[in-house]
């Protein structure tokens, strides 16, 4: 229950919300006394969220003896509403990105800091490359899934595979670094492993693009975006260089 409160969370729900979603599902048909008595939350509560949760096609209402009853026909429903977003989301992409061309100047330097500023990091790299492009990697694996939330490390493999976009990484040895070699092939991923005497550090460079990004994952994530097209192309050169020793 604890874990899909979470992911529920995850997704958008506040946690009241997340409660008295996970109540229905547990009660089945069910009267908004019940699912405040569930949830443990206040009944006027549930009576506030619970017209939401219907117009977003969440959860469906009834009558019986005069009573309103409420259940859930089909959690798959949530699936729906994040394809409506995702959707709209596509829609208006055109006219913000036509909005920010028209700036005088771009920031060249961006930084990012928290679990938030981590997710905003890793969507840069699949919104800046198209398929068939590489994105170039040294990474720490070691603090990896610390801070980045399972659930969003699943979205992103999925959906750079999705997107078609290949990932090469030179990393120290680890459990997960010989997990990800396992799946390298599935996951249109490359990986070199390197001796932890020669190569331990605690943080990630991705090379993409024209740009280049340095992240410390010791500081509850901190993230730094250069965008120069002669500083990623020096430091891909040195990844190039580094890659082709390793492979002889």
């Amino acid at each position: 229950m604890k874990d899909s409160k979470s992911s529920l969370e995850y997704l958008g729900f506040k946690p009241k919300e997340a409660q008295i979603y996970l109540a229905l599902l547990e009660l089945g048909e069910t009267s908004v006394v019940q699912i405040a008595k569930k949830a443990g939350i206040k009944r006027t509560t549930v009576y506030n969220i619970l017209p939401d949760f219907i117009n977003r096609g969440f959860i469906s209402v009834t009558t019986k003896k005069k009573k309103k009853i409420y259940f859930i026909e089909d959690p798959r429903s949530l699936t729906n509403d994040l394809k409506e977003k995702e959707n709209t989301i596509d829609k208006i992409m055109p006219e913000l990105l036509a909005i920010q061309n028209v700036l005088p100047s771009k920031p060249r330097v961006r930084f990012y800091e928290g679990v938030g500023g981590m997710k905003e990091f890793y969507q840069d790299t699949l919104y800046s490359l198209s398929e068939g492009e590489l994105i170039l990697s040294f990474t720490g694996l070691s603090d990896f899934l610390k801070l980045m939330p399972q659930e969003y490390n699943d979205y992103y493999i999925k959906e750079r595979i999705r997107r078609k976009i290949r990932i090469r990484i030179i990393t120290s040895d680890s459990p997960m670094a010989r997990a990800w070699k396992n799946l390298a092939t599935q996951e249109l991923r490359e990986i070199q492993i390197v001796d932890n005497l020669e190569f331990s550090f605690d943080g990630d460079m991705e090379i993409y693009a024209n740009k280049v990004a340095l992240i410390s994952y010791r500081e509850n994530f901190m993230g730094v975006i250069i965008e120069s097209k002669e500083i990623s192309q020096m430091q891909r050169s040195a990844f190039e260089l580094m890659w082709n020793l390793l492979s002889k």
